[in-house]
Order: structure tokens, then C-alpha cells, then sequence
């Protein structure tokens, strides 16, 4: 029992693998931030490609010019928001989207402001990389939401 005992002191002493455990646990760390990272990433650059159809929806929204206001005096814009709307809808719907992890795209608001300012909103939900399958899994989404503005002169 004595020489047991002396054994099992031995190997507690012996600092031999305590190394592996703790390369182990730094690449752990390591990896998890740099899928954070890369899931962050992934979101940010959906959003800029909604930025820029949002943008782009409101540009061809303020082109759409009513021709009946656009002759007469009257005040208030020249746009109406019934056409710019329709006009918004088209274009987001022919809009290349180059995405595979952004669905649900759809126009949320067109409003034109008294100087004939087209605001959109455009919302949607994306996947983000490295957990897009965990997230499909559970069913949850990351949801976007962007605004663009354009007025015609």
C-alpha cells in the first residue's frame, strides 16, 4: 500500500500533458472567436447587400414621377406613393440577390416626404455562416432591417 500511495504522488507531481490540455483549451478559445468573428462578418455583408437594394428601390421609386402632378401647380410632391410603391416592388422583385442565406426579403414601408424625399424600408431574416445550420435547426433568424432614401430632382 505504501508503494501505491508513493505512485500516485509521482504522477500527480509529473507536469508531463498538463500542456496539451492547455494548448487544447487556447485553440478552443481561439476557434470560437474566429467563428464569431466570421458570423459577424457574414451578417454585416447581408446587410450591405440589402442596403444597396433598399437603396437602389428607393432611387427607382422617386423616378416615378406622377405625370398628372408633375403639370399642375399644386403643392406637394409629384410623386405618389401609390406609384412609388408599385415602382419599389417591381424593382425589388427583378433585383439580383446574390445571396443564399438571406430570405423573407420583403418591402415593410414607402412613404414620400413633402419635398419628394422616397423613403423604403426593406426587412428581412438571414442565416449567419458557420451557424446558419444551428440556426435553421431551431428555427431563428438574425432579422434585418435597412432604409433608403433618394428625392428626384
Amino acid at each position: 500500500m505504501p508503494g501505491t500511495l508513493r505512485h500516485l504522488r509521482e504522477r500527480l507531481a509529473d507536469a508531463r500533458g498538463s500542456m496539451t490540455i492547455l494548448t487544447t483549451g487556447v485553440l478552443v478559445v481561439i476557434l470560437m472567436v474566429i467563428g464569431v468573428g466570421t458570423a459577424i462578418t457574414g451578417v454585416h455583408l447581408e446587410r450591405n447587400g440589402l442596403q444597396h437594394a433598399a437603396d437602389s428601390a428607393a432611387l427607382a421609386a422617386s423616378q416615378a414621377v406622377d405625370p398628372a402632378r408633375l403639370y399642375t401647380g399644386g403643392d406637394g410632391p409629384v410623386i405618389h406613393e401609390g406609384s412609388a410603391r408599385a415602382a419599389a416592388e417591381e424593382h425589388l422583385r427583378s433585383y439580383p440577390m446574390e445571396t443564399t442565406s438571406t430570405g423573407q426579403i420583403q418591402l415593410a414601408d414607402v412613404s414620400v416626404g413633402a419635398d419628394g424625399t422616397v423613403r423604403v424600408v426593406i426587412t428581412a431574416r438571414t442565416y449567419p455562416p458557420l451557424a446558419g445550420w444551428f440556426l435553421r435547426g431551431t428555427g431563428t433568424a438574425v432579422p434585418l432591417t435597412v432604409e433608403g432614401e433618394a428625392r428626384a430632382r
